[in-house]
């Protein structure tokens, strides 16, 4: 992959899976996908369509730069139109003039397309739809610009997939609610905050596909399931292996007594994490204020609690990272090296953008279990009434 692609596609995933995971719009979401596939691969256009399984055509979702008049050129047929993507293949057609894999050929030649390539749009081991990216001059596709368009693609999928969770438990909730004249408001899901301590710097080139995989394997499992304890072990694991550091470890703020709460860890002996209690107004409080602390000795340092503790586990360096959801930081993200380690902006930006994806995935999972709370809740009160009601008779 050339370098300076590398650092883009890198930089977009980060930008596009915070859109994915913070967004109140699925609309928007897929608009936004479809424009930064083009964008970042310079094509002509590009479209997302979805298969209706009651007539078996595409219907289009989203599209960025194609003509009124080509989107209305007519239905797609899902058995007529590529049909093999939708057996989770990803398809080059070089030659949309000729291909007979094509519906609309003459609409094509007006509208300046000449290579397709389409991918598939999975979601729960299922193919639900395609993304499609048109060049208007013959082009060949790299295996990371398949793999990108790909990664991209299953996002989409995900997030629709995500979405479509919270809206039938949302649905049954009102629903219920109703039938005794019962109206809450919808509340909009309150939009998740920003890192803003680091901008996100170019990552150096001979790293950033491995930090790219790294993002979306990891956006991949807070879309893919609502065990927020599976996503923070995964990003301690993760965290571990690109950075190869001795111990990783994740905590959040419990609100009512300012301590920070263990919820993962790895490489740290029973004895250390079992040392007593952490404070978040004593140990290394920086972070709590929404900034990178870098403690290069871990053993002298006023920031640390522990620092007898730190020497006995053979701890050097820690570098502490703010956790942030919805504009306030809930928890901390921290690295713990066995000797004096500095870190590039480079390395704390990626650190930043994975403390980021903690975030967003404790608040969904939060808000998943409230609704689910909520839907439980008002179910066994409704019955618990009708019960009285048919007592009173």
């Amino acid at each position: 992959m050339v370098a300076h692609k590398t650092i883009k596609y890198f930089r977009t995933f980060f930008g596009l899976s915070q859109t994915i995971l913070s967004s109140l719009s699925l609309k928007d979401i897929l608009k936004l996908l479809v424009k930064r596939a083009v964008g970042t691969l310079g094509v002509k256009a590009g479209s997302l369509r979805l298969v209706d399984e009651k007539t078996n055509r595409l219907e289009l979702v989203a599209s960025h730069l194609l003509s009124k008049k080509y989107l209305n050129k007519g239905p797609l047929s899902a058995d007529l139109s590529i049909p093999e993507v939708l057996e989770g293949r990803v398809v080059v057609i070089k030659d949309a003039f000729k291909d007979p894999r094509i519906q609309y050929k003459s609409e094509k030649l007006e509208e300046g397309i000449n290579t397709i390539l389409s991918v598939p749009v999975v979601a729960r081991d299922k193919v639900i739809g395609v993304l499609r990216l048109y060049s208007a001059q013959p082009r060949d596709f790299s295996n990371e610009e398949i793999e990108f368009v790909s990664a991209l693609a299953e996002m989409g999928g995900l997030a629709l997939a995500n979405a479509k969770i919270y809206e039938d438990t949302g649905t049954r909730l009102f629903s219920l609610l109703k039938k005794v004249g019962i109206e809450l408001p919808r509340e909009a899901k309150e939009p998740k905050g920003r890192f803003k301590s680091f901008a996100m710097e170019p990552a150096d080139p001979s790293r950033s596909l491995e930090y790219f995989r790294v993002l979306h394997e990891i956006t991949r499992t807070i879309l893919a399931t609502l065990d927020s304890r599976q996503v923070m072990d995964l990003l301690i694991e993760k965290v571990i292996e690109i950075m190869q550091v001795k111990a990783c470890s994740l905590r959040l703020v419990d609100e009512t007594t300012r301590e920070l709460q263990l919820v993962a860890a790895k490489g740290l002996s029973e004895r250390y994490l079992k040392k007593g209690p952490i404070h978040a107004d004593r140990s290394i409080s920086e972070t709590l204020e929404g900034i990178p602390v870098l403690i290069l000795d871990a053993t002298t340092d006023p920031r640390i609690q522990y620092p007898s503790e730190s020497a006995r586990e053979g701890i050097a360096s820690i570098l502490s990272l703010p956790i942030i959801a919805r504009r306030r930081v809930i928890g901390i993200l921290r690295l713990y090296s066995q000797e004096t380690r500095r870190y590039s902006k480079e390395e704390v930006a990626f650190l930043s953008a994975l403390a980021e994806l903690a975030g967003v995935a404790v608040m969904n999972a939060k808000l998943y279990e409230k609704t689910q709370y909520d839907l439980s809740f008002w179910k066994a009160t409704l019955e618990y009434l009708d019960l009285r009601k048919d007592q009173s008779e």
